[in-house]
């Protein structure tokens, strides 16, 4: 292949949808780069930002479209709900295989709040037995957070039986979305999710720098807000403002990235999240067949149905980073090698030490990369 093959999609999604350029290619030409809320000529923002909101609104089934927030991404978003949530003395219950974006806060939460965590334990492949939770409920246990997919062993976790659990002992609860919106179906009240995090750059298909969280009812009255500023609302108070969005969303809104989301969730909508998933998973499907055949160790579930488009490997024969660098300067193969911020995944599969080279899928990934990808790690492996 002469181009390259772009397989990091859990990192950020490449190749937007046409439909998303040329709605962002259209803005900057209007020059219509007014400040929402901050206006009176700015109809068409305001109705891009409520527009999107109704989208994710329904995409997530948030009881309404604003209880959706908008922040940068989803660590932002994690950052501002735990802070808001906890307070000295809480307990919070989370997973061995939790990206930084979850672990940090926590843990600058135990150093600066003196909260409590507590680790769920994982098996070697991710996967995650509810039944051990009840066990490590504590009486001052306010929340659980929690992946729903780990960016390294693309395992998916048993969301909806975990938070069921959590619910019938009144705990609060918060997933991490940053590996699956995009790719599974997310049902905020099916699923008994209290707060969704969520990022527009992966399988979202937007911009990076747009991101947020989804409320259940009446979350809001739960949450203090974290950060405070201009609203363009309730302006002569000097408190945030108590009501949705505002209460969550101080300063200057990314409009770019925000029209970047709702017009991917336009081109989402209409493709079908079935047909994108079926896509994706039947490339995970065929690329993991394929390493079977490979002196290489698979690590998370070998079946494409547990996990998302997520695969890494290790070898005992050529370092993780290594590998990774021959796929790029051999055959333009672009994917990311070393513990993918996300060391406790590393741990749990045991490879702390040495990491691993992850492929990540998206819709635009052909079967003919895949292909291509399976070759050239023959070559190099069998060297």
């Amino acid at each position: 292949m002469k181009q390259s093959v772009y397989l990091n999609h859990a990192a950020t999604s490449n190749h937007k949808f046409e439909a998303t350029i040329q709605s962002l290619c259209q803005y900057l030409e209007r020059n219509n780069n007014l400040n929402t809320n901050r206006g009176s000529q700015n109809i068409d923002e305001l109705e891009v930002v409520f527009e999107a909101r109704q989208l994710l609104a329904e995409f997530f089934h948030a009881p309404d479209p604003a209880h959706i927030i908008f922040t940068a991404n989803a660590t932002t978003s994690l950052n501002m709900v735990l802070n808001g949530l906890l307070k000295p003395g809480d307990h919070v219950l989370t997973t061995e295989v939790e990206h930084n974006a979850v672990a940090r806060p926590l843990h600058l939460l135990e150093k600066r709040q003196n909260i409590s965590v507590t680790r769920i334990p994982c098996k070697l492949d991710g996967r995650l037995d509810p039944e051990i939770i009840e066990s490590l409920i504590r009486p001052e246990t306010r929340v659980i957070v929690m992946t729903h997919a780990s960016n390294v062993l693309g395992t998916i976790l048993p969301v909806k039986e975990c938070f069921e659990i959590a619910k019938a002992h009144g705990i609060i609860t918060v997933l991490d979305s940053a590996q699956t919106a995009g790719f599974l179906a997310i049902d905020i009240e099916e699923m008994l999710i209290d707060v969704l995090a969520f990022t527009g750059h992966k399988s979202l298909m937007g911009l990076s720098g747009i991101g947020g969280f989804a409320l259940a009812q009446n979350m809001e009255h739960k949450i203090k807000p974290w950060m405070s500023g201009g609203t363009g609302s309730a302006s002569l108070s000097l408190a945030q403002p108590d009501f949705l969005p505002d209460k969550f969303e101080p300063g200057t809104q990314n409009m770019l990235g925000i029209l970047s989301l709702k017009s991917s969730l336009e081109s989402i909508k209409e493709l079908g999240l079935n047909k994108i998933a079926d896509h994706e998973r039947a490339l995970t499907s065929r690329f993991l067949t394929g390493l079977k055949k490979l002196p290489v160790t698979i690590l998370g579930c070998t079946e494409a149905i547990q996990r998302v488009p997520v695969v890494s490997i290790k070898s005992a024969r050529v370092d993780s980073g290594e590998l990774s660098q021959q796929l790029f300067d051999r055959y333009q193969i672009v994917t990311r090698s070393g513990l993918h911020c996300s060391p406790l995944a590393h741990q749990t599969a045991g490879t702390l030490k040495i990491g691993a080279v992850r492929f990540s899928f998206g819709w635009n990934t052909t079967l003919d990369e895949i292909e291509y990808t399976l070759k050239a790690l023959k070559e190099i492996l069998s060297e």
